[in-house]
């Protein structure tokens, strides 16, 4: 269950666009409400029952096993439900699991992961409401739709009734126009259910993609890893990263904590302190919905918290018994608002969080019963714990802060070990290739300039195989300092030199032909002159290696064969074929390892290329690249 997705992000993309009322959209949003339901009910069942068993028996140590394969059961719901909104078309971006590990000990690591444990929240408390609400207003809705819509067929076998709904609407909506025997009637009855289903239908597509919505953002919000924003500051990305659940704990906390608000703050403002029902309810919505809004928007959440309340003191009704100016069911949420705030943002937030909603309702004061001894203890109070509560949210966020920015210095740490190790690896390979090669390639060298001095009678032809020996030789010890510099030196600081390019081309097939090859060269498209002007330099380079690889192996595999050259260049690519004829020689025992065209595959796939080699008919070899400009 460690790899449920890719490493980063899923791919997934906005559901496709083809409109509100599409067949298709509509399939796809019921799709995706209507097995929810079911998945609940057996992850709510399971889930609670393995939570409860394991609780039970962790003081037999049962539980303790138990519980690390409850987590695995949550994370394998957890998994479904995001495949569900991946399917839908909800953006979907990777959990992040700690390393399970092996045996006993990685079971048990299973506990210290807070990913898991959210998943188990979710899909043992969260799911189950959320899509038992979308589950049954989708069904009562599309029920009603198609039943009002169907009426008149099916209709006409119900046993017919003197006071209906539709009688009465009727009569209501014609102050008395129409008759109670009209109203009554079937086709009156009848009509009246067509219109109702008609309108159902037509407001069914954005019904259901508003109930999928509601599903698909809660579930995105408490399953799926918060993307870094872009004021994130380093520091805090691998504690992210580390406890990637932390947005999701948020949201089903507040979302928990909104709802428990609404169900009690309500009745206690209409009930104890007399506020008219529609009042109170737009009040303690507004309290909750800025419970919410304190988790991304704190400036929109804390203006809110400050009016709502200084709103609820003004029109609560004084009395003696009761707390005031702060009611204990907004003094708690206010403190939880103050909480999220401090949590997630930065101080300065926090300590307005906390202060400008008292400044609001001890404003409000004057207004009611004034500043009576019950008042002043309640705001001293409400004071004091709101400030406390804010208080231990500033030092939480700030022990993650240092916590988070000794993750990043012990990241930054390892990155910089692994560089010395890099270096040092570098090091020894530029020393082997120093006293091997190198060293090997200059007694070649020195043996070829000075075989005319050493060996008495050679002919011209004899002393210009040893002149093109010495010349590839010292060519060959350019390239191997330039690389040894290379190795050598820290990232980003080897000396740069001249690299070839098709002006090169020339020499190096002339330097081939003076080894004794036979060679046929052709260039079309460009002169050899304004060659390196017409074609990029990294282009060029890999042109040359290609020519270069394919000449030294069509010599060494080939030896006698003839070998054809040819450079073709356009507005748009250029070719190079290197094509040698079978053998005419006895080969000599150098046989090659297929790197070096391996080296050649990555190079023209870098630059989108393509290239081609293998036997041909004649037994011969072919080499062949195209590379785009």
């Amino acid at each position: 269950m460690d790899n449920h997705l890719q490493a980063d992000q899923r791919a997934s993309a906005a559901p496709p666009r083809r409109g509100l009322y599409s067949l298709t959209m509509i399939g796809r949003d019921l799709g995706y409400i209507l097995p929810g339901f079911p998945i609940s009910v057996l992850s709510f069942s399971l889930l609670l029952t393995l939570f409860v068993t394991s609780v039970t028996t962790a003081i037999i140590w049962v539980g303790v096993l138990l519980l690390p394969v409850t987590l695995l059961c949550a994370s394998f719901f957890a998994e479904l439900s995001r495949n569900r909104l991946h399917w839908w078309g909800g953006g979907v971006t990777a959990p992040q699991y700690l390393e399970r590990g092996a045996g006993m000990a990685g079971l048990l690591r299973l506990l210290r992961d807070p990913r898991r444990w959210l998943d188990l929240v979710f899909e043992t408390f969260v799911s189950f409401p959320l899509r038992l609400f979308t589950f049954v207003v989708t069904i009562t809705w599309v029920s009603a739709a198609l039943g009002g819509i169907t009426w008149a067929f099916w209709g006409f076998f119900l046993p017919r009734e003197g006071n209906t709904f539709p009688a009465n609407f009727l009569i209501a909506i014609s102050e008395g126009a129409i008759s109670p025997e009209v109203a009554n009637s079937f086709a009156a009855e009848a009509t009246v259910y067509t219109v109702f289903g008609i309108a159902a239908c037509a407001l069914t597509p954005p019904i259901v993609r508003g109930l999928a919505l509601l599903d698909a953002t809660v579930t995105r919000a408490a399953l799926c890893s918060a993307s870094a924003s872009p004021t994130e500051r380093e520091w805090q990305r691998p504690l992210a990263r580390r406890i990637s659940s932390a947005e999701g704990w948020a949201w089903i906390t507040a979302g928990y904590s909104a709802a428990i608000l609404v169900a009690v703050g309500w009745p206690v403002l209409s009930s104890i302190y007399s506020v008219h029902v529609a009042i109170a309810m737009v009040l303690v919505i507004g309290q909750a919905a800025a419970l919410l809004l304190a988790i991304r928007l704190p400036a929109i959440a804390i203006a809110v918290a400050a009016v709502i309340p200084a709103v609820t003191a003004l029109v609560a009704a004084i009395h003696p018994a009761v707390p005031w100016p702060w009611p204990v069911s907004m003094l708690i949420v206010q403190s939880g608002i103050a909480l999220i705030v401090a949590l997630r943002h930065r101080w300065p937030w926090a300590i307005t969080a906390w202060l400008l909603p008292q400044l609001a309702v001890i404003a409000t004061v004057p207004a009611g019963s004034g500043f009576t001894s019950g008042a002043v203890t309640n705001i001293v109070v409400s004071a004091s714990i709101s400030l406390g509560i804010v208080l231990l949210g500033i030092v939480i966020r700030a022990f993650a802060a240092d916590r988070g920015a000794l993750v990043e210095e012990r990241r930054a740490n390892a990155e910089l070990d692994a560089k010395q190790r890099e270096l040092a690896a570098r090091n020894l390979v530029a020393r082997e290739l120093h006293d091997v090669v190198a060293h090997s390639m200059s007694v070649v060298s020195i043996q070829a300039n000075t075989a005319k001095y050493r060996i008495p009678g050679l002919d011209e032809a004899a002393e210009a195989e040893f002149a093109a020996i010495a010349q590839s030789s010292r060519q060959a010890l350019t390239e191997m300092r330039s690389l040894l510099a290379t190795l050598r030196a820290p990232e980003g600081t080897a000396p740069l030199v001249p690299q070839p390019t098709l002006a090169d081309l020339p020499a190096l097939i002339e330097t081939s032909r003076q080894s004794g090859a036979t060679i046929a060269y052709r260039a079309d498209g460009c002169a050899d002159g304004d060659a390196t002007a017409r074609v990029p330099a990294a282009t060029a380079l890999t042109t040359y290696r290609i020519a270069q690889e394919a000449l030294s192996n069509a010599m060494r595999h080939s030896p006698g064969a003839d070998i054809d050259v040819t450079i073709a260049v356009t507005d748009a690519e250029i070719t190079v074929a290197v094509t040698n004829g079978p053998p005419s020689l006895p080969m000599g025992g150098a046989a090659g390892s297929g790197s070096g065209l391996s080296g050649l595959s990555e190079r023209v796939a870098v630059l989108g290329g393509t290239i081609a080699a293998g036997p041909t008919a004649d037994g011969g070899f072919s080499v062949r690249a195209t590379l785009p400009l």
